[in-house]
């Protein structure tokens, strides 16, 4: 027998694969596998050199070592095999593999036996007896063994087992073998970890009984920081089906598949090249000894003469000599391949490739030089294809890197969709109102859930003070006691031009609107009327388009009012004043506006104090005097507020009047529906402008809107406004795809891209403004069509045209014409020497008074000779 080989030293390559040299007295005589190998030498040594021609006698074999059998006697002769009784004490039970056994005997007990409940019962009781030392061990088996029967033999077996192994600890060698099965056919989500050492409130130790995995080859500082005892358990929000550890939006996916091909094909480049290096060295020490062989050869035939056939024999025995011909052998150390390796060389080969790790060790004169090849091949190959993907990976990059930041992206059109929905800000609402102004428990962990969903299990340690959204109005305008809590208070950021922008956008969205042709007069009244003067849009910034593309020209005169407007003495230089007037005919010349309207004006309103037919001039009183006037400089007639004897009764017994900057209104649900909406539009129009500069300022990679040279606020403006732009394009775009019956899911998909080109991944927001705007116009709808709303809001003028708000009186009157309907307050308070404000709201609920409190009220003022003149009245007083 052949002596094993001396052990490798590690890291040394050159001791791996050596050129062994065999000689045979024959050709074709010599057997690789039982050939005994010569002494390794250096390759420039002699033994390095082709053997000589002449035979040499076979090495007499190696005396065979006495170690062994010294030690076989040594050795105790191991005991007989014991077959029956089966030793239970081999196996080794976990509580997960007990649990699985115990159910499977509860159903073969609930299923094979008549009384199936109560034979289950009877076995809990024969383990109670026996837990308790009633029943003895032998006496315990024989009940269960009858109470399972023949038809269930292998679970009584299971069973003695598991009861013999809960009872002993002793096994040997053997039951630790059997122990490490058990624990690695347990899966880690039913091992116990409640008891097992803790270092963060993720990571448990495996219990101290859990076999440690073979690891080999691990040096001294891989096994100072490698881990074989913590092992990550899900404690919170990650543990339920619903959460996922990683979103990724449909550009991420892109990145992340662009990357995973890059890792594949330097993987198979990096294997492949790691082979070559491996089986370069042995292709090259083949090719030498190659080389040797044939130089060798050369020297016989030289020396030979062309009859000699001595010679001929000499020659035929050198060449012939070794496997394929050759006069020399290499052997090929498996240790030296390893299984990267091995893999990389199957690759290659396709279905051949175990074919060709055979033949590597068969044959390695001839694989070695051919796999060699093969792989050179390759590597050339996958470095072109490589080359190539580059280009295409850096097109997609630069296409999805910014849309790939946008991770709210994802969830914020359900989570904008619920909480601007109907529901959930009623809901919102009526909670704060049975809280006192704070959100309930319920409303809280509703939130603290949802927001652990987004964002993990730490959201309420990391970000949880974000849950608590009531504003600190300690310096902050407070409203009322009488009437407001508050239930909620929201601010208003940049008054002097968002609540522009976003009358604008409302104004634009309502006459592009799909709605009637009465629903839109209504919903521009309600704009011009009552909107816009409670967020302080003046009137003839509201008219400002209409007087741009107005290129009338009109005089204004400070005559003395006591001067007769149509004298003949005056109307001369009136004449003089003017200019040339149009003869095309108008309808207010045919029919002009009755003296006395309210009108707006380019310079502002005023009210008509009469038509001259004669040259067909309105003249009307301004704040700053008299204006004489063409038809087509009367923008528009001004609904004055109906008068009230309820209104001015009620406020002379109130003595409480708010601060002459605050506003107080009351309304339905519409109104809240729409000024908790319109809040939320202002915010969203600020968020525009703050990432407009804010990345005009920045070297963010968005889209250049001017050049980079150009003042940074200049760009910002501009970037806004192409914004502004955007949006009306999206809400045109909306609207005559919704009144064409087709869909805006792709102008909607195109808006949000270029909204993150413009202002960056952080306009997520932005995405629904569509959505945000179609829903103003709905409630708006609403508010023009509710007709208590109409008379609340006429109060609301009334005392406004009174120049204060007195809130008792206010709740009065408005309890009188609410007609059942819940109703809310609000009240919009400036805060001095800022640009912002804020809008307290209040849910006063159903606050009607019965109808014999009222009609005695009315016959009570009726008595004090008052005037009885309730216009505008509610349906219950008109009934």
């Amino acid at each position: 027998p052949r002596a094993p080989p001396p052990p490798v030293a590690a890291g040394k390559f050159t001791d791996m694969a050596k050129p062994q040299l065999v000689a045979s007295s024959t050709p074709g005589q010599q057997d690789p596998a039982l050939t005994p190998t010569a002494t390794e030498t250096p390759p420039g040594s002699e033994l390095s050199k082709p053997a000589p021609s002449q035979p040499q006698t076979q090495p007499q074999p190696q005396p065979t070592p006495i170690t062994a059998p010294i030690q076989q006697q040594q050795q105790p002769p191991p005991p007989p095999p014991i077959h029956h009784p089966p030793q239970p004490e081999t196996f080794l039970y976990n509580a997960a593999v007990e649990r699985q056994f115990f159910d499977a005997l509860k159903e073969a007990l609930t299923t094979h036996s008549r009384d199936g409940g109560a034979a289950w019962a009877e076995f809990l009781k024969c383990l109670d007896l026996y837990a308790q030392e009633v029943l003895s061990r032998q006496e315990m088996l024989g009940f269960v063994e009858d109470l399972l029967g023949k038809r269930n033999q292998d679970l009584f077996e299971e069973f003695k087992r598991i009861l013999a192994a809960a009872g002993g600890g002793q096994g040997g060698n053997a039951n630790i073998a059997m122990a490490d099965d058990t624990w690695h056919s347990v899966p880690l989500s039913e091992i116990d970890f409640s008891r097992c050492r803790r270092c963060s409130p993720s990571y448990r130790a495996l219990p101290r009984d859990y076999p440690a995995s073979p690891c080999s080859e691990r040096n001294e500082a891989e096994a100072k920081v490698l881990n074989d005892v913590w092992v990550s358990l899900p404690v919170g929000s990650e543990e339920s089906y619903t959460f996922r550890h990683m979103r990724k939006n449909q550009h991420e996916e892109t990145l992340f598949r662009c990357e995973d091909e890059r890792f594949e094909i330097d993987m198979v480049i990096d294997t492949n090249v790691a082979t070559l290096r491996r089986l370069e060295p042995i292709a090259e020490e083949i090719s030498q000894l190659a080389k040797r062989e044939l130089g060798s050869a050369a020297n016989i035939l030289n020396t030979s003469t062309s009859g000699d056939q001595d010679a001929d024999k000499k020659m035929h025995s050198s060449f012939g000599g070794g496997a394929g011909g050759k006069q020399f052998q290499y052997i090929l150390d498996k240790r030296l391949l390893t299984t990267i390796h091995k893999y990389s060389i199957a690759r290659i080969y396709g279905d051949s490739g175990q074919t060709m790790l055979n033949l590597l060790y068969k044959n390695p004169t001839k694989a070695v030089p051919i796999v060699v090849k093969r792989l050179r091949q390759k590597d050339r190959e996958w470095r072109a294809a490589r080359n190539q993907l580059i280009l295409r990976w850096k097109d997609l990059a630069e296409q999805n890197y910014h849309k790939s930041l946008d991770h709210r992206s994802l969830t914020w059109r359900t989570i904008d969709k619920r909480a601007t929905s109907t529901r959930t800000l009623v809901a919102e609402i009526k909670d704060r109102a049975a809280n006192n102004g704070h959100e309930g428990d319920s409303a809280m962990a509703a939130k603290r859930d949802k927001a652990k969903e987004e964002h993990g299990s730490f959201y309420e340690t990391t970000m949880g003070k974000s849950l608590r959204t009531k504003p600190n109005l300690s310096h902050l305008p407070k409203p009322t006691k009488t009437i407001f809590t508050p239930h909620l208070s929201l601010l208003y950021e940049h008054n002097s031009w968002a609540q522009w922008d976003a009358f604008r956008v409302l104004s634009f969205a309502l006459e592009r609107g799909a709605c009637s042709p009465g629903d839109k007069e209504r919903g521009h009244r309600m704009l011009r009327d009552f909107i816009g003067p409670m967020f302080g849009v003046s009137a003839s910034w509201m008219h400002a388009p209409a007087i741009k593309s107005s290129s009338l020209a009109s005089v204004v005169s400070n005559e003395d009012e006591n001067d007769e407007d149509n004298s003949s003495t005056a109307a001369p230089a009136e004449e003089e004043m003017e200019v040339d007037v149009n003869d095309d005919s108008s309808l207010l010349e045919q029919q002009p506006i009755p003296d006395g309207t309210m009108v707006a004006t380019i310079f502002g309103e005023g009210r008509i104090v009469t038509f001259r037919r004669a040259d067909r001039t309105f003249v009307v009183q301004l704040a700053f005097g008299k204006a004489y006037l063409r038809p087509n400089a009367v923008l528009c007639s001004i609904v004055p507020a109906e008068k009230s004897s309820l209104t001015d009764d009620l406020r002379l017994n109130d003595n409480e009047t708010l601060d002459r900057t605050h506003m107080l209104a009351m309304g339905t649900q519409s109104l809240y529906l729409f000024l908790r909406l319109h809040q939320v539009l202002v915010r969203r129009l600020n968020i525009a402008k703050r990432l407009a500069f804010e990345v005009s300022r920045g070297n963010t990679l968005v889209e250049k809107i001017s050049d980079e040279s150009e003042d940074p606020k200049n760009c910002g403006r501009k970037r806004y406004d192409a914004y502004l732009s955007l949006l009306y394009a999206l809400v045109e775009g909306g609207q005559s795809s919704s009144s064409g019956g087709g869909s805006s899911a792709a102008e909607g998909g195109r808006y949000e891209d270029r909204v993150r080109s413009l202002l960056g991944h952080f306009a997520y927001e932005l995405a629904t403004m569509d959505k945000l705007v179609s829903h103003l116009l709905k409630n708006l709808q609403n508010m023009g069509n509710d007709a208590t709303l109409q008379h609340l809001i006429q109060t609301h003028r009334r005392h406004k045209a009174a120049g204060t708000y007195k809130p008792s009186a206010f709740r009065q009157e408005a309890s009188c014409l609410s007609d059942g309907e819940n109703i809310f307050a609000f009240q919009y308070c400036k805060i001095l020497d800022t640009d912002r404000s804020i809008m307290h709201f209040e849910y006063l609920g159903c606050i009607a008074e019965s109808e014999d409190e009222t009609t005695s009220d009315m016959v009570m003022m009726d008595v004090a000779g008052d005037e009885v003149n309730m216009q505008p009245s509610s349906k219950r007083l008109r009934r």
